[in-house]
């Protein structure tokens, strides 16, 4: 086989490989958190019971849960597989494969034992057929027929449609909800950067051999595993008691406030690299960045690596109070028949602004490329880079994100609250 052959062989079972990673990622994201609270929460008997505020308790604190286990996976990945990963990627790479295999046994064999809620259709083509049907009828039948009516409305069977009253409502109030999750995703384009941006910082600092470079997101998952009981049990009630009940997008505000700080930090911390780097040659962090094909790059490390640790403590702050409430948002507020479709829509948000933060990577590259004598901000070599302006740029987008979110705030009246 000749060498384009194989690069054309290696480069399409890559991409395969990220298309199966996407599929599988968006069906378990999308369902998860509603399969894990049906079988944490009795929600038949809590709706029958009628009190709904300890409904609510009860479904966060299943989210929280969960969310907690996430981060304890998220632990032994970032330590233990990153290690492996970094002197050998076939080891590294079988093993999440056989810890996927292993996870999914006990919901074979446990299969008649889990609460599952199957729908009577697919609620996804009812969503989908209720806004082609209803605006397709209305501009047929005229919606100035009835100013009272909302365009989804002719979806009814009671106004020539071919949808029941209760589906109808059920797809405006999950509109309604739609543009409130699309703040967030802001909040992931942030966020995103500490795999990315985040990540490159850390192979230009100067880091001992035992310590992976992916592994500072370990601070940021034993910080949430840590924050998740005290919230439950301790910052919230004590909060309900002293000052009563805190708007979620209250919440979502100071995680993005907390987040918008961190990359004021790591914009800090990379002025400081930068300016306090050792030029002295660096044998041992040049066999580690061969390794990740940085071979044309002078180590200039001086910084110690757990100066990394701020930045990603301030964004798992910002998680316990930013994304378990987007996933507690796009729950409790979704209609029942419609909670996997709210979060298949949440995560979807996510995915934008992850890819919103690459093309801004990109812009960013492009624009400032002759701004710094042929060096942009962001470089294959950071020591002549300015990645701490790109730092700065994303704390910028999250205060006009959180100065549209206080106008927003305004228009809609939650259902639960902490």
């Amino acid at each position: 086989m000749g060498v384009t052959a194989y690069n054309t062989l290696v480069y399409s079972l890559l991409v395969l490989s990220i298309l199966v990673c996407a599929a599988g990622s968006g069906i378990h994201c999308a369902n998860i958190i509603p399969f894990g609270v049906e079988q944490i929460v009795d929600l038949q008997s809590e709706e029958e019971n009628g009190n709904g505020h300890d409904r609510y308790t009860k479904i966060s604190r299943a989210i929280h849960l969960l969310y907690f286990f996430r981060n304890l996976g998220c632990l032994f990945t970032f330590v233990a597989i990153s290690s492996l990963q970094e002197h050998e990627w076939t080891v590294g790479f079988c093993i999440p494969f056989l810890c996927s295999v292993i996870s999914a046994v006990p919901l074979f064999l446990g299969k008649k034992y889990f609460v599952v809620n199957v729908p009577r259709v697919n609620t996804s083509s009812i969503f989908i057929n209720v806004i082609r049907e209803g605006y397709k009828l209305s501009k047929v039948t005229g919606i100035s027929v009835d100013s009272r009516l909302h365009y989804l409305d002719y979806a009814r069977r009671d106004y020539g449609g071919n949808h029941d009253k209760e589906d109808v409502n059920a797809v405006k109030r999950l509109l309604k909800l739609i543009p409130y999750l699309s703040i967030y995703m802001v909040y992931f384009l942030l966020y995103s950067q500490m795999h990315t941006t985040f990540y490159i910082q850390g192979l230009f600092i100067k880091t001992p051999s035992y310590f992976p470079y992916a592994g500072a997101e370990a601070v940021n998952n034993i910080t949430i595993m840590l924050l998740i009981p005290l919230v439950i049990y301790k910052i919230y009630p004590y909060w309900r008691r002293k000052y009563g009940p805190l708007s979620p997008l209250l919440k979502s505000q100071v995680g993005f406030a907390l987040i918008a700080l961190s990359m004021v930090v790591a914009g800090v911390l990379e002025y400081f690299r930068i300016l306090h780097s050792d030029p002295t040659y660096n044998e041992a962090a040049r066999v580690r960045l061969h390794f990740y094909s940085l071979l044309d790059i002078t180590v200039n490390q001086s910084l110690e690596f757990y100066m990394r640790f701020p930045q990603y403590f301030l964004v798992a702050v910002s998680e316990v109070f930013t994304v378990i409430v987007a996933l507690k948002l796009a729950y409790i507020e979704a209609p029942r028949q419609f909670k996997s479709v709210s979060m298949g829509i949440l995560y979807m948000f996510n995915a934008l602004g992850t890819l919103i933060a690459a093309a801004v990577l990109l812009l960013t590259q492009l624009v400032t490329y002759f701004a710094f004598d042929g060096h942009g901000w962001i470089c294959q070599d950071l020591n002549v880079g300015r990645m701490y302006y790109y730092f700065y740029l994303v704390c910028g987008f999250m205060v006009v994100n959180m100065v549209v979110l206080s106008f927003k705030s305004e228009f809609y009246e939650f259902d639960f609250s902490i």
